[in-house]
């Protein structure tokens, strides 16, 4: 079983057996296309006698007018030129960046389809890579909310020729460059409001940019976390090494201009990595961390710490991982790269012992500090890799009623595959945010020992290709 991965595109459902590639379709061809399909990676595809192409911004039903710009054997691309029909498919986007910023893919997609391709998408992969025959996926939950769904978003500044410095985001496909973002509809309007405050306050304070090219330059990133149940803002400036003398007024003015805002901090990134994350971190106003609640449960938020993107999602992701454990009260669950404990804790309702393992040191301290606030007791946390962890329990004997993992894009490494297949526990459930690791790995459980009882796909991101799935796996 083979598939072909191409930047983030999944074309695993995109070839036909038996038909006779041509050959006749040559770079800068100018081609009329009827876009039948998306790709995973947010792709449409059209094809020309069974030969794939790849067009940026189309939409199931259009006829598009495009030129091929690359051939492969098996596949082309090809740029959108011109809208000839429009699908009954298309929406009008909502945001004036639309088709320029590398934020939303499917903005001019109605949203109950946009739902509809990413259940096929789950189901695509697990036939084509998992190889099962007409698996149990149910249909996804979408999101309540479809737009001003994200508590996090990172800003990138960078300097510009003629102007002072910009603030924004990052067209598509190139991270060397930022745009002015006038309006964001990820996030919040507060949101928006502290974007548009801070790269004016820049400006008035002839502070500059951080250049990449000469290394020099302050202000790296503004990252925003909200806690959407909870109300409260957090502005973390992430700047170059060196002073930032107008530090008291920023904060006083972002407290007083935005009474959400509970925490201004600085974090100091003197490295060449643009990452949004710093090895020191002062505060600059209000409280060092803010808070959120999913369901019962009140989670810290710090500066670096990691946490769901959509919560108001992920209290329903959770409640499914819960549903499908089937818990009883008296099992003891494993659950595997845990992050900040999160699902651990809702599992905690339901058993006798849960224990989370995380790999980062912060992560975990975070996950026990959380369990502590919301006065959990049955919770363990450890920190280790999976594989090693899995290991001592091989070695000990030790099976876990249930194992819950939720494991990052790459999926499992093979090693806690085998290990997971030489202990046998009862019950897994797959927590993923990636089809094709998905199917990959769960057909490894069920060419052995486990059955595939069903698939949940939950939508995290309106307007994106990212899909998240439950899966539940059952000793046979």
């Amino acid at each position: 079983m083979s598939y072909c991965i191409l930047a983030n595109v999944d074309l695993s459902g995109c070839f036909s057996k038996g038909i006779e590639l041509p050959v006749n379709i040559r770079k800068k061809d100018i081609v009329e296309l009827e876009i039948s399909d998306l790709a995973y990676g947010g792709t449409s595809v059209a094809k020309v006698n069974g030969f794939v192409v790849l067009v940026y911004g189309g939409i199931p039903g259009d006829v598009v007018k495009t030129e091929i710009t690359k051939k492969k054997t098996n596949y082309a691309e090809a740029r959108l030129l011109e809208i000839q029909k429009e699908s009954d498919l298309r929406t009008k986007p909502a945001c004036s960046h639309f088709g320029f910023c590398g934020g939303c893919t499917w903005q001019n997609l109605k949203y109950e389809e946009q739902v509809r391709f990413k259940t096929k998408f789950v189901k695509d992969s697990l036939e084509r890579i998992g190889d099962f025959t007409d698996p149990p996926v149910e249909d996804a939950l979408g999101s309540d909310d479809v737009f001003y769904y994200r508590n996090k978003m990172e800003y990138a500044f960078s300097p510009h020729p003629g102007k002072k410095l910009v603030l924004g985001l990052h067209p598509r496909k190139r991270f060397d460059l930022v745009f002015d973002l006038k309006e964001c509809f990820l996030q919040s309007k507060t949101a928006n409001g502290i974007l548009d405050f801070v790269r004016t306050f820049a400006r008035e304070k002839n502070l500059s940019a951080y250049d990449q090219r000469t290394k020099s330059g302050l202000l790296r990133y503004l990252v925003v976390k909200e806690g959407k149940n909870t109300d409260s803002t957090m502005v973390n400036l992430v700047t170059y090494k060196g002073k930032f003398p107008p530090a008291g007024d920023f904060s006083t003015a972002l407290l007083s201009s935005f009474p959400t805002v509970k925490s201004v901090v600085r974090n100091i990134n003197s490295k060449l990595a643009q990452i949004a994350v710093g090895e020191e971190e002062e505060l600059l106003g209000g409280e060092r961390i803010i808070t959120e609640r999913l369901g019962e449960f009140t989670f810290e938020i710090s500066s670096n710490s990691f946490f769901q993107t959509n919560p108001r999602q992920a209290e329903k992701l959770y409640e499914i991982v819960l549903d499908v454990a089937g818990l009883q009260g008296d099992e003891e669950v494993l659950d595997l790269y845990c992050g900040n404990g999160t699902i651990s804790m809702f599992l905690s309702r339901a058993a006798k012992k849960v224990i989370g393992v995380e790999s980062l040191e912060e992560a975990v301290q975070n996950a026990r500090r959380n369990a502590e606030l919301n006065g959990v007791s049955n919770c363990e946390f450890i920190r280790g890799e999976a594989k090693a962890v899995l290991r001592d329990f091989e070695q000990s004997k030790t099976i876990p009623h249930l194992v819950v993992i939720d494991p990052p894009r790459a999926g499992l490494h093979p090693r806690v595959i085998k290990s997971l297949l030489s202990m046998k526990p009862p019950k897994i459930v797959y927590v993923s945010c990636n089809p094709s690791t998905l199917a990959r790995d769960l057909s490894m459980f069920c060419r052995q020992d486990y059955k595939l009882e069903n698939v949940k796909p939950v939508d995290m991101f309106p307007h994106t290709y990212h899909i998240e799935s439950v899966a539940k796996l059952s000793r046979t």
